[in-house]
């Protein structure tokens, strides 16, 4: 897998602070907030490149939520986690080649 660029990072970022705390319905509600945003056809091709990036971030969430008993934690976050791991895995790759 190739890793992500730094914006996408940083919108992943934005949207796992957001939701930090969110129950499923409220996680649900952002979700509903980042479609509209999405379908401003204001916006240049790099924020909608970024919306695009934070409503599928949310639609992750929201339906890792829906099995979910609490609120989102990106610590809890098997996703999350596994993508820190490999970014792990890679720097120390790095360091020792």
């Amino acid at each position: 897998m190739d890793e992500p660029i730094p914006a996408t990072r940083a919108a992943w970022s934005s949207v796992r602070e957001q939701a930090t705390g969110m129950t499923h319905h409220e996680a649900k509600a952002a979700l509903r907030a980042a479609q509209h945003s999405l379908e401003e056809s204001s916006a240049s091709d790099e924020q909608r490149e970024r919306r695009e990036i934070e409503e599928a971030e949310w639609q992750r969430i929201v339906e890792s939520l829906a099995d979910h008993d609490g609120p989102y934690d990106p610590a809890s976050d098997p996703y999350v986690q596994g993508q820190l791991a490999g970014q792990q895995d890679r720097e120390a790759a790095d360091r020792t080649s």
